[in-house]
């Protein structure tokens, strides 16, 4: 099976790449900047260009099985109206015009599902984010709303607070408000999990939360 994978070269990007390989995925990887992947030259397919580049990333998707998207605003940094909602914009309209059903994108608290309840830790994180980086905040909600109403086969994989570190598989998934999820999760069990989400249905067309233990 063939996974493609946007994001690749963020901190969490190396991690999937791993678990990917380590599970037996052919990889598609979209950066901009190809030195960056050097090291993973002849073990996955780097296809380069940035969001805007439809044909690039029409070449990065076809043929897959599904699309891991770990594109997420750089906090501070955000720059112009929405960018990772605009560059999913253009992903979703390259999977529709080649047949890739399959979108597993990381998200956070910001996004709301139906089955949330009230998560107090949750919401003051949420509104201090909020506050705090507004553009991100908005490019993270409208990410997901635009992914929701997308009609693939989507999941929204909720994150806390994000540290670096491998997997050892004590997770809890579920609802904020509803599942005890605490605010911390490791880069590996995140990978893991997304990866997992390729063939596990349980999820298609919701937005778990998922942190450690």
């Amino acid at each position: 099976m063939k996974l493609s994978l946007f994001g690749a070269t963020g901190p969490t990007g190396k991690h999937i790449i791993e678990e990917a390989l380590k599970q037996g995925y052919s990889l598609s990887v979209y950066t901009r900047d190809a030195k960056k992947l050097e090291a993973l030259a002849g073990k996955v397919e780097i296809v380069v260009g940035d969001l805007q580049d439809r044909e690039a990333i029409a070449k990065c998707v076809r043929g897959a099985d599904a699309v891991i998207s770990a594109l997420g605003p750089n906090s501070l940094k955000v720059q112009g109206d929405r960018p990772v909602m605009h560059g999913l914009s253009n992903i979703i309209s390259a999977m529709k015009q080649v047949g890739v059903r399959r979108l597993i994108q990381i998200s956070t608290a910001a996004y709301r599902d139906s089955k949330d309840g009230f998560a107090l830790k949750a919401h003051a994180f949420v509104l201090l984010f909020k506050v705090i980086v507004r553009k991100a905040y908005d490019d993270i909600k409208a990410t997901g709303e635009l992914i929701a109403n997308s009609g693939l086969d989507w999941t929204l994989v909720r994150i806390p607070n994000l540290k670096d570190g491998p997997a050892n598989g004590k997770v809890d998934v579920g609802w904020y408000g509803r599942t005890k999820l605490s605010m911390k999760l490791s880069r590996g069990d995140l990978a893991k999990f997304l990866v997992g989400q390729v063939t596990d249905k349980a999820f298609v067309r919701a937005a778990p939360g998922i942190a450690n233990r």
